[in-house]
């Protein structure tokens, strides 16, 4: 009897295991390979630095490699909300002919603890199974790494966690995506332990909140992640930094082509509305726009394979054979009714004036009616100042200075174009109720509906994140720029968050209008928020939450009394809210009941 125990024991042993291939220790790219990043902000904010991509094509400067960052904020393996018509996850790996998929995973289920293991490790194992199943490239199943999160660094700030939770719970999740690579024969890449040693042995900071990286650390990190997917050997020593230029422009192109402004328009409920002059739609003209976006991406992908293999940059990217836009006739005064705006205490596209011509400042002083003790004068105009086209929004700092966000762009960048909306400062140098001087504080910004002063700088709201820009040396102008939030929507442009308020306790609130699916990663976890609501963000802290989710047509305006209390103008419909009543937490994607008005005044726009 005794020698029948050892094989039996042998048996038992070997059995679990026998249905877990070895997973390979680095990854295999072919020439030629299109390499996809899925997942989370970890992910979607490579392509704001670009020193991992740098290092990839120069790691392998024949292969001719095509990256396309499908990422996106706060994605987890079975929550990826987009705006309407956007499509599933399998559509865009099947047009970007995926033969690698980089999958990371991980962060945002983490916040479920150990509870939430077992559904995570199913939900993996489900995906990979699929996802291994799958020919998005025509020339067979993709090849697959699993990237862990990185770990939470400590930033030694009482205004923020330490990460001594958050990495228990990481390290967790980050086995269970080794358990699952193996099982199915894929490649892990670690990059939690690497990170929380880097974290505990170098000077930092690496994160601007200890979960997202700030150049510092993606600077770190770029190596970190070419070494866990490609091995030690053949590593670069460092980043060429005329490379990373070149894949920059071309992740600037894909990224608006990936994540375009005004969605809505181009492939969700808007989309099929017909021109009046014609058969075009919004889709017809603004899918043109994606193509023209297609080719200078590649074009973009063609100059940085040159410039891996130590070619010359030759000028400027040729995009002769890009193709051209369809020529669109205004609406402008088509079926117009020139009764069409009486009666009803709001304006209308169809009450518009006969003429776009605008009357000059001076004439628009003479038309205002003032109630009596009031006066006005102006202050500064676009005939003075051009930088002042399409001004948004305005704020006067502790100098008495007037701050002014414009964007010329909207609604959107057309490819081709400069994207070059501004933030601006007028001064008025002698105290005569004009201003005297216009300085550019930010330019190359998109869209900024709304800012606000804060964190030694002034956060500025674009299309899809919220932007900290700082002027380190005293001369009114930006010198570094940081995305503090991202994963807003941007299914229709003026619906995007706007309209940045402090509360008197030093709360930032601003607000996004429907059609959007917004997700945004945190140090306490992912926010999320679809069709339409208020936000409320500490600076400090970090923390955001959803303070008002409610079905708003498209909010545009907040104001606190000295109570603390807040008023909310919808200006789509021109409706008022008194916040208190439906400020309370609602789990997602739950909203508020209907909310009576405070106050019934219907003005456009609020």
């Amino acid at each position: 009897m005794p020698r029948c125990r050892a094989p039996l024991f042998l048996i038992a042993v070997v059995l679990p295991l026998a249905g877990i291939a070895a997973a390979p220790h680095t990854l295999e790219l072919r020439e030629g390979d299109h390499l996809c990043l899925v997942g989370n902000t970890l992910a979607e904010r490579l392509q704001h630095f670009n020193g991992w991509e740098s290092l990839l094509h120069q790691r392998f400067p024949r292969h001719q490699l095509v990256v396309r960052n499908l990422a996106w904020p706060a994605d987890e393996v079975v929550l990826r909300p987009r705006a309407q018509g956007f499509g599933d996850p399998d559509q865009h790996l099947a047009f970007s002919q995926a033969d690698v998929v980089l999958a990371f995973f991980g962060f945002n289920e983490s916040f479920a603890g150990p509870a939430g293991l077992d559904a995570f490790r199913r939900d993996l194992d489900a995906w990979l199974t699929a996802t291994l199943k799958a020919n998005y490239s025509g020339r067979g199943p993709p090849r697959v790494a699993l990237v862990s999160p990185i770990a939470h660094e400590n930033l030694r700030n009482p205004h923020l966690p330490d990460g001594t939770a958050n990495n228990r719970n990481l390290e967790l999740y980050t086995s269970a995506m080794r358990e699952v690579a193996a099982r199915h024969g894929a490649v892990f890449a670690d990059v939690f332990h690497p990170t929380r040693q880097l974290f505990a042995t170098q000077r930092g900071p690496f994160t601007i909140n200890g979960v997202h990286l700030n150049a510092v650390g993606d600077a770190a990190f770029a190596p970190i992640l070419d070494r866990a997917l490609f091995g030690d050997a053949g590593s670069p020593s460092a980043v060429n930094e005329g490379l990373r230029t070149a894949v920059a422009e071309k992740n600037f192109h894909w990224y608006h082509r990936y994540r375009i402004v005004d969605s809505y328009y181009v492939y969700g409920g808007r989309s099929g509305l017909k021109f009046a002059d014609g058969p075009q739609t919004n889709r017809d003209v603004m899918q043109r726009e994606r193509e023209v976006l297609d080719v200078m991406t590649a074009n973009r992908d063609r100059r940085l394979w040159t410039l891996a293999q130590d070619g010359p940059a030759q000028g400027a990217v040729d995009d002769s054979n890009v193709p051209p836009f369809l020529s669109v006739v205004t609406s402008f005064g088509v079926n117009q009714r020139a009764n069409a705006g009486d009666n009803t205490g709001m304006t209308s596209k169809t009450a518009e004036a006969q003429s776009a011509d605008l009357l000059p400042a001076a004439e628009t002083l003479k038309r205002f009616q003032l109630a009596p003790g009031y006066a006005i004068n102006l202050f500064a105009s676009e005939e003075q100042f051009p930088e002042l086209a399409n001004a948004v929004a305005t704020a006067f700092d502790a100098c008495g200075r007037l701050w002014v966000s414009t964007m010329p762009s909207y609604p959107q960048w057309r490819p081709g174009d400069a994207m070059n909306d501004k933030l601006v400062i007028l001064t008025d140098s002698d105290g005569d109720g004009r201003a005297d001087t216009l300085k550019v504080f930010a330019d190359q910004l998109h869209l900024p509906l709304g800012f606000e002063f804060a964190l030694g700088g002034v956060l500025v709201c674009g299309q899809r994140e919220v932007l900290l820009l700082r002027d380190t040396n005293g001369d009114d102008r930006a010198d570094t720029r940081e995305i503090i939030l991202s994963g807003f929507d941007s299914a229709d442009s003026h619906h995007a968050i706007n309209q940045f308020t402090f509360d008197p306790g030093g709360a930032l609130y601003f607000q996004e209008g429907t059609f959007h699916h917004s997700q945004i990663e945190t140090p306490y976890g992912p926010v999320r928020c679809k069709n339409a609501g208020t936000y409320r963000f500490e600076p400090l802290t970090h923390k955001l939450d959803v303070w008002i989710s409610y079905s708003y047509a498209n909010p545009h305006g907040i104001a606190f009394d000295r109570w603390n209390q807040g008023f909310i103008a919808d200006s789509s419909g021109g409706a008022n809210y008194f916040a208190t009543p439906f400020s309370g937490h609602l789990p997602y994607p739950e909203k508020h009941a209907s909310m009576k008005q405070w106050f019934v005044k219907r003005v456009r726009p609020t």
